[in-house]
């Protein structure tokens, strides 16, 4: 592993060519750049990415790892490997509250202690926030101890359940009148096509809500009555097969009318909408209403629970919210009961409808 002053130095490192500029004469001496050289050496035979463990610019200043270096490091190997609203969900904690947390400290040397008071500072406005902080953060510093970038931290000896407020099994269920209520909200609120729809369908599919903010025009069969979830954007990984009810097929071909391939855009019509601006907007509308704490998610057990009221069959019920079904079903079972679910979307809408006046 030798370098030259003026140029970009080339090592390997878990079998991959890479370059590391270290510094540049005469701005660095030879003797500095010896010692400098003789560090790089070491970490590389104690399996450490010279790169990240000398920083991330390669000034060979720093001989430390920082949380920037490591949550650059995860953002950039790790992340790019996971579905798209979490990559959105990791990146936006890494914005607000990871970078620059801990400037120009090695991220190894941090005490307990300032770990958690940061944590109580996130957690005195937000402690479900703080929670899911700390658990995600834990996770990218194990892959990056997994990667050998660092060995320890004081961030281990914290424990999950003292860190803000656990977020809670959801229990809300919006009865008929509620669903029937947020309906017309949603009807006569000033939005866009893309945003009042996408939550609209959401009430009457029971879908995750990104299944549906990411779908694109080829995800529909409007021939064959089906839409498919593709695995990339299913939580089970496996594709999502749910028919396209009468009331949803009305609705989305208004939709396709609309828009080209990104059927749910926002202000740029060639990328979803974010699920920000999707909260943002259904914040607006709960708040017009004099109901009970409510989110988009709960339309899911409303519609789990409607759905069993009207006599459909529990194992088609999972089904139409994209649940994997359980025990020798889900080894051997491959069947989607399409035309049981259409039959229960059918009911369900219909139900809903008598909510709307």
């Amino acid at each position: 592993m030798g370098w030259y002053l003026s140029s970009d130095a080339t090592y390997i490192f878990n079998h991959q060519h890479l370059k590391l500029r270290l510094a540049k004469y005469p701005a660095t001496s030879l003797k500095e750049a010896r010692r400098k050289h003789k560090i790089m050496m070491e970490l590389r035979e104690s399996g450490r990415n010279p790169e990240i463990a000398n920083g991330v610019s390669g000034s060979g200043e720093q001989d430390f790892v920082t949380l920037d270096d490591c949550i650059n490091y995860w953002l950039k190997h790790y992340v790019p490997n996971l579905k798209k609203g979490t990559q959105e969900l990791y990146r936006s904690f890494s914005r607000n509250y990871y970078l620059g947390a801990f400037p120009d400290r090695n991220v190894e040397t941090i005490p307990a202690r300032e770990w958690m008071q940061w944590l109580d500072d996130i957690g005195s406005e937000k402690p479900k926030t703080a929670n899911s902080v700390f658990t995600t953060l834990r996770a990218c510093l194990n892959f990056c101890k997994s990667k050998f970038i660092i060995d320890r931290t004081d961030l281990d000896r914290i424990k999950k359940q003292n860190v803000g407020m656990r977020p809670e099994n959801g229990s809300r269920v919006p009865t008929w009148s509620e669903l029937g209520q947020i309906w017309l909200a949603i009807e006569r609120s000033r939005a866009s096509t893309a945003n009042k729809t996408l939550h609209q369908l959401t009430m009457l599919w029971g879908n995750r809500l990104s299944e549906l903010r990411l779908a694109r025009r080829s995800h529909f069969d409007m021939k064959a009555g089906i839409w498919t979830v593709p695995k990339e954007l299913s939580k089970t990984n496996k594709p999502i097969r749910r028919p396209i009810p009468t009331k949803a097929r009305a609705i989305l071909e208004r939709v396709m009318e609309t828009y080209d391939d990104v059927l749910f855009p926002g202000q740029d019509l060639n990328t979803p909408i974010t699920i920000s601006a999707a909260n943002r907007y259904i914040r607006r509308i709960r708040a017009s209403l004099p109901l009970e704490e409510w989110r988009t998610h709960d339309f899911r057990r409303s519609l789990s629970t409607g759905a069993s009221e009207l006599g459909v069959m529990p194992h088609v019920v999972e089904k139409m919210l994209g649940h994997e079904l359980g025990g020798v079903l889900a080894v051997y079972n491959k069947h989607d009961w399409l035309d049981e679910q259409l039959e229960g979307y059918e009911k369900y809408a219909e139900r809903l409808v008598n909510f709307l006046d």
